[in-house]
């Protein structure tokens, strides 16, 4: 054999060990990696689960899942009720009637229900009962604006026809308390509609939008829209007080975040703070900090977008941790200056 060829060869022998050591070394690096990354995930599972089980922890008092048995017959039965029979069995005002039934009930049983998941889905349910006085209200409301023919069965006949809306909420109403039960009362096992948060229902952004925002598409949304107009005024007396209340809120262990979920407690401090940030637009920039509220003001109308869109937990998320950064932001660089502001030096 030809001597350069043979050291070529001896060459090529040792590079390719070369090269398969370097193989295996990567090998086992990725495995490592992969493997690093799926522990990663396993742990992110557990804390996320353990997340989730305190989400769905509740308590309750005793007759708190009889209030739900009687409400849902309320929904389902014929109320005892002779203005029903006087209106004509009137459609709307029959479903007005039974949300008014519940609420009664509960005023004489006086259940109670604490939990962050279970809290959502009765202020959901609340809501609910809402919409449909308000919405026999606009029904009737051109025979008195006061409200004064909202049971006026002596005028039914010229009541509006019931919109679909009141079905709407009517349907959803008889699911949620289906849900409810099932949670409460059957310990989770059963059919169920998903509408609630406590059993982690996929249908309850379909049900929420429904009434909150569902009309008015993300894209028709703009920041201009969020301001109390030249009528109405903010219920803070001062752009110190209005920072001081949203910062003690936002924290994490505020007693305004109790009984409701982080996503919803969050956006209901956004999407106000965007009116009352408007409102005090000229103290605002006469503090010097027209920059800093407007990266708040700009990074919380994004949060309303998304919520109004998708509701993408993610994006929420990360928008949440920069609304907060801004938020601490300003209170340490006005601290000095609100006071300033308020003695009127």
């Amino acid at each position: 054999m030809n001597k350069f060829l043979k050291l070529s060869v001896s060459s090529i022998m040792v590079g390719g060990l070369l090269v398969g050591c370097g193989d295996l070394a990567t090998i086992k690096n990725k495995e490592e990696v992969e493997s690093d990354t799926v522990a990663t995930d396993k742990i992110d599972e557990v804390v996320a689960e353990q997340e989730k089980d305190e989400l769905l922890l509740w308590e309750s008092s005793e007759n708190f899942g009889e209030w739900i048995t009687k409400s849902i017959e309320i929904l389902e039965g014929d109320l005892d009720d002779p203005r029903i029979e006087q209106s004509g069995n009137d459609e709307g005002f029959t479903y007005y009637l039974k949300s008014e039934a519940i609420s009664e009930l509960k005023l004489e049983m006086r259940p109670w229900v604490e939990g962050k998941t279970i809290g959502e889905d009765m202020k959901n349910l609340v809501m609910l009962q809402s919409i449909l006085g308000h919405l026999q209200f606009v029904r009737t409301s051109h025979l008195g604006y006061s409200g004064e023919a909202i049971e006026a069965v002596e005028l039914v006949e010229q009541w509006e026809q019931t919109p679909d809306e009141m079905r709407e909420a009517n349907k959803y109403m008889k699911q949620l308390l289906h849900d409810l039960d099932i949670a409460v009362n059957h310990d989770g096992e059963g059919e169920t509609y998903g509408v609630t948060h406590t059993l982690d229902g996929d249908k309850v952004l379909e049900m929420e939008k429904a009434w909150n925002g569902g009309a008015i598409p993300a894209s028709d949304l703009e920041i201009e829209f969020f301001t109390y107009g030249d009528d109405l005024d903010s219920n803070y007396d001062s752009l110190e007080s209005f920072v001081n209340e949203l910062s003690k809120n936002w924290a994490h262990d505020s007693q305004f975040r109790v009984n409701q979920m982080d996503y919803t407690a969050e956006m209901q401090l956004v999407e106000q703070a965007l009116y009352d940030i408007a409102y005090f637009e000229n103290e605002i920039e006469e503090l010097g900090l027209s920059e800093q509220f407007g990266d708040l003001q700009q990074t919380g109308f994004e949060m309303v977008v998304n919520d109004y869109d998708d509701r993408d937990t993610k994006i929420h998320d990360e928008l949440a941790v920069k609304y907060e950064e801004i938020l601490k932001v300003i209170i340490e660089e006005s601290n000095g200056a609100f006071k300033d502001f308020e003695s009127g030096d």
